[in-house]
């Protein structure tokens, strides 16, 4: 149900660290500070007018944001509306170019990562919005060929000692009726 008033854009943003820290300390929760700036993506939905983007900033705290480019990042996203729901996904390369600027993800380690939602319909604009904690994201490493070598040595093992105990058995049975 839309709330009095002029509806906005519905609206999520991602904000992850600039660089994965080496210890528990996180950046600011708020657009993060000098010491440590955050990587900000944003979707909104659009309006008739124009229709839903996807933008690029830095943070460096709440008087320091600087845009940037999405499309030369690399970063992309598409939203989709059903049954009252949007699902939105964000996409961009795990390494990009220029790491003084961009989260360089690694694969086995935590990493900061944050939202922000902003519900058009209830009149949340600005900076009337809901704001998560931060969370951990762990990106876990491929798995690679161990564990399915592992795997099939096992099946290997088990199958040549059940036609040993088999040929075991048969060869019992034949000595008994000898």
């Amino acid at each position: 149900e839309i709330a009095g008033g002029e509806p906005f854009e519905d609206a999520v943003s991602v904000k992850l660290p600039v660089t994965i820290p080496d210890s528990m300390e996180k950046p600011y929760f708020l657009m993060g500070d000098a010491a440590h700036p955050v990587n900000l993506w944003r979707w909104q939905s659009g309006t008739v007018e124009r229709p839903e983007a996807v933008t690029l900033a830095n943070g460096a705290g709440i008087e320091k944001i600087d845009g940037r480019d999405a499309a030369a990042a690399g970063l992309s996203a598409k939203g989709v509306y059903k049954d009252g729901t949007w699902r939105v996904v964000m996409r961009r390369a795990l390494q990009t170019g220029d790491g003084s600027t961009d989260i360089q993800f690694a694969q086995g380690r935590f990493i900061p990562i944050a939202f922000a939602l902003w519900d058009g319909s209830n009149g949340e604009t600005g900076t009337k919005h809901t704001l998560s904690t931060w969370y951990w994201l762990l990106l876990e490493p491929p798995m690679g060929v161990g564990p399915l070598v592992a795997a099939l040595v096992v099946v290997v093992l088990l199958g040549g000692g059940e036609v040993w105990w088999a040929r075991g058995a048969g060869n019992k049975k034949s000595d008994g009726e000898a």
